[in-house]
């Protein structure tokens, strides 16, 4: 199964981000290759050059650079920061896996099952601050959300999202971009107060555009699972990048850990890195 990495970094020269975040995204790409498919990244000129320099490119089976794109799309990317995530949607042929940087799947996958329907890794609790009601929201442009909108339906964990329905990803991408377009915060509106503009449109949109096309959902665990230890089959390291980036011991010990995996399930490749500045520290 083809699969899709986003690395997006609106083309700053001064762009970088954490070895521990490298690692994982290594990971993520190596373990997809091993078990399903292809995988690919897509990114922007700057990210293609900081992937060439780090010396990973050959991590994913080809880097697409069309994210350079993103900036004639007239959106606020402080707001919608994974809506390179969706962008890149717009580039994929169907059945496809959309899969973020952070997340590792350790297993085959058996997308049969699926058909042309959609698989997401787990569904929220719409019940917590970020899935506000719909009169949270602002807009320009007499811009409306539409009447149909089921607001009781539990929004999707979007780090791993499979496609096979070209339809309903034209649906869905097409209001997607037409709410990122017309989003208009109110001044009160700052920080982690915007966060439900992005969540609205990747994770609960996701839901509602489901529901009205007719398209079934499946998750392939639930919350619990996923965080309290109830399975080994995927890792998603979104709630722990803060106590990484607060913790240099901690972030060390994770990229020591993430280097000794590697040379265990891909010697070869582990090799080449540890022959590389920045990462043979860890191995």
């Amino acid at each position: 199964m083809r699969a899709f990495h986003t690395l997006r970094t609106k083309n700053r020269a001064d762009f970088q981000i954490a070895d521990f975040e490298i690692f994982t995204m290594i990971l993520s790409a190596l373990e997809w290759k091993k078990y399903n498919g292809e995988i690919f990244l897509y990114t922007d000129k700057i990210g293609a050059k900081f992937i060439y320099d780090a010396g990973i490119l050959e991590i994913w089976d080809g880097v697409n650079t069309s994210l350079n794109d993103l900036d004639d799309a007239q959106i606020d990317e402080n707001i919608f920061w994974a809506g390179a995530k969706i962008f890149a949607l717009t580039r994929q042929n169907f059945p496809c896996v959309m899969i973020d940087l952070d997340f590792i799947v350790w297993q085959p996958l058996n997308f049969d099952r699926f058909k042309n329907e959609i698989a997401v890794i787990h569904r929220e609790n719409k019940n917590i601050p970020c899935y506000p009601d719909k009169n949270f929201f602002n807009f320009k442009n007499n811009f409306a959300l539409p009447q149909n909108l089921n607001w009781d339906l539990e929004p999707c964990n979007a780090a791993f999202v499979y496609f096979g329905n070209a339809k309903f990803v034209a649906e869905y991408v097409a209001f997607a971009f037409e709410f990122m377009r017309a989003a208009a915060p109110s001044a009160d509106q700052k920080g982690w107060d915007l966060l439900p503009y992005m969540v609205f449109i990747e994770q609960r949109w996701l839901a509602m555009c489901a529901e009205i096309c007719g398209v079934k959902i499946h998750n392939l665990a639930t919350l619990q699972e996923l965080f309290d230890g109830g399975q080994n089959f995927y890792t998603h390291i979104w709630g722990h990048k803060q106590i990484l980036r607060e913790n240099p011991f901690e972030a060390e010990k994770f990229c020591r850990d993430c280097a000794g995996r590697i040379a265990y399930d891909f010697p070869q490749i582990a090799a080449k890195l540890s022959q590389l500045e920045r990462f043979k520290k860890y191995f």
